[in-house]
């Protein structure tokens, strides 16, 4: 019987770097996303509470883009833009950077 050994001790210190640049690259896409949806917006905020209120959260099982405010989806329903378009754009970037 003939054996045969293999060094995978980089292994893990490959994926490790591999997951930290995509959760960098989805970190960078949120900022990017948020500063969009505060650029874009075509609504009046008289208070400032919907433009601060756009926000996302990333971790290991993806990036998660949003509005807090309770009635952000009511503006929209309006006709106005709040994240929406914001969010698409994001989502095409996205897949722009990771899908090869």
């Amino acid at each position: 019987m003939v054996g045969v050994d293999f060094d995978f001790s980089d292994i893990d210190e490959f994926f490790n770097e591999g997951e930290s640049e995509v959760l960098s690259g989805m970190e960078e896409e949120g900022e990017a996303f948020v500063e969009d949806a505060k650029k874009t917006g075509s609504y009046t905020d008289r208070t400032g509470h919907l433009r601060a209120s756009n926000g996302y959260e990333v971790d290991r099982s993806g990036l998660t883009l949003k509005n807090e405010a309770e009635y952000a989806s009511f503006v929209e329903s309006k006709g106005f833009e709040v994240a929406g378009s914001a969010a698409i754009r994001t989502e095409k970037r996205l897949k722009d950077r990771f899908e090869r």
